[in-house]
């Protein structure tokens, strides 16, 4: 990162020379001066800058193919276990309802209520999934649609992005 930095500055030095040069060369035809030599001279500052910017570009491709290398690692404090049973509750906010029945967990009642079909998705995409049917689906969008809404009230701008993006997109979005 330092050569890149180093080179950025030298190359903005360059083209701030560059440009004060070339505010001059107006007067200097106007007095009747030969500006042959500026050129020159301006044609090689040119061909440098080309030339850095070039290797910026390079060591700025490395920089990013390592950071993209890197994994994005758990903080410390969080336990590791072989599955969801090591995890462990940091805070809690309110209450838990009481009821006077055990309830079901959501995927039992989705599954029962026809609104989740976690068979046909562990085909698709394994374990642990669901795909969400008929009026599940028809509720997760209504969610969708009301905390769309409630967000954009307090200033929010929604984005709806293509689904079809070229890698550039994919990497600035995660």
């Amino acid at each position: 990162d330092e050569e890149r930095r180093a080179l950025i500055r030298d190359t903005e030095t360059k083209k701030a020379s560059q440009n004060l040069i070339s505010r001059k060369i107006p007067a200097m035809k106007k007095a009747g001066e030969d500006v042959s030599a500026i050129f020159t001279e301006m044609k090689e500052i040119s061909d440098i800058i080309k030339a850095d910017t070039d290797k910026i570009a390079i060591i700025e491709k490395e920089i990013e193919n390592t950071l993209l290398g890197i994994p994005n690692l758990p903080h410390a404090s969080l336990p590791v276990g072989q599955d969801d049973s090591a995890n462990r509750e940091i805070r809690r906010w309110g209450e838990p309802t009481k009821f006077d029945f055990e309830p079901k967990p959501h995927w039992e009642l989705g599954q029962t209520l026809g609104m989740l079909d976690p068979d046909r998705a562990a085909k698709v995409t394994g374990t642990r999934f669901h795909f969400t049917v008929g009026m599940g689906a028809k509720l997760e969008r209504a969610l969708m649609c009301f905390f769309l809404d409630t967000h954009a009230q307090s200033g929010y701008t929604e984005i709806f992005p293509p689904f079809m993006v070229n890698r550039a997109s994919m990497k600035g979005t995660g």
